[in-house]
């Protein structure tokens, strides 16, 4: 518990046994609970999860054997904690920045934080052709919605269990991570916020991602949700993320300073 809050961790994972002992064994002791949502694992992911003391959730929906947005939707279902922290399961996220994540949530009134990678503090974390994606994809957001976000697919993030309960959540493959913060971003009940992390290096094996196809299926969806989810946002709704936007990235800036002195 922190702050008088409980705390749910949620990791969705397919094949993840090496990095999810890792993660599970450095969780925090304020960590109320931790559920691991196994999609269609193969090896020992969710025997390990259950003997360190995870919740194991068993998602078998899946999109042409992916399944990532099936398991947050899961993992958010089953949740009991006030608040949720989303962590991918190949340990690259920062399970040390929990408290400051909801630290910051308490102070800025923040419903939904984005844990936002950039600017990278391990430049060999993400390859020069990610990076390059993800910025395209940045861009893209910040063309289409006048939101200049800094990390569009982070797979950390923090929202209100109530907030996370309202959210229309459909996507069940890899665009859930820019669904739900467009989902947070363009709701006026949300408070969105980034708050910048560190991004470790994957160490147990590679992505299982194809990023060409992944990267263009992000493009599409980003477009296509402006088009049809979005198409009723007006610019005066647009100017007001903008300038929500400008005063979010303002106090994260600020409050890195003040740590760092």
């Amino acid at each position: 518990m922190l702050n008088n809050k409980t705390i749910s961790v949620i990791i969705p994972c397919k094949n993840e046994e090496a990095a999810l002992y890792s993660m599970l064994s450095k969780m925090p002791s304020y960590v109320d609970e931790v559920i691991v949502v196994d999609n269609n694992s193969t090896d020992n992911t969710s025997f390990i999860a259950k003997t360190l003391g995870a919740k194991v959730v068993l998602e078998k929906r899946h999109i042409d054997g992916v399944g990532y947005g099936f398991a947050h939707q899961s993992g958010i279902k089953k949740a009991t904690g006030d608040i949720l922290i989303a962590l991918d399961g190949d340990d690259t996220y920062p399970i040390e920045k929990i408290k400051d994540i909801v630290n910051y949530m308490d102070k800025s009134g923040a419903d939904f934080v984005s844990c936002s990678r950039f600017p990278l503090s391990n430049s060999k974390a993400i390859s020069p052709t990610r990076r390059l994606g993800i910025k395209i994809l940045n861009l893209q957001v910040s063309l289409l919605y006048g939101y200049k976000i800094r990390d569009i697919l982070s797979g950390m993030w923090a929202v209100k269990r109530e907030t996370a309960r309202k959210m229309e959540l459909k996507n069940g493959e890899w665009n859930f991570s820019p669904e739900i913060k467009l989902a947070a971003l363009t709701n006026p009940n949300i408070n969105f916020s980034e708050f910048h992390i560190s991004h470790d290096v994957r160490l147990n094996g590679l992505s299982k991602q194809n990023i060409w196809k992944t990267g263009t299926n992000h493009l599409l969806y980003i477009i296509n949700r402006r088009l049809t989810t979005d198409s009723s946002l007006k610019p005066k709704t647009l100017k007001k993320l903008a300038y929500t936007s400008i005063v979010a990235t303002s106090n994260n800036l600020s409050k890195i300073a003040t740590k760092v002195i």
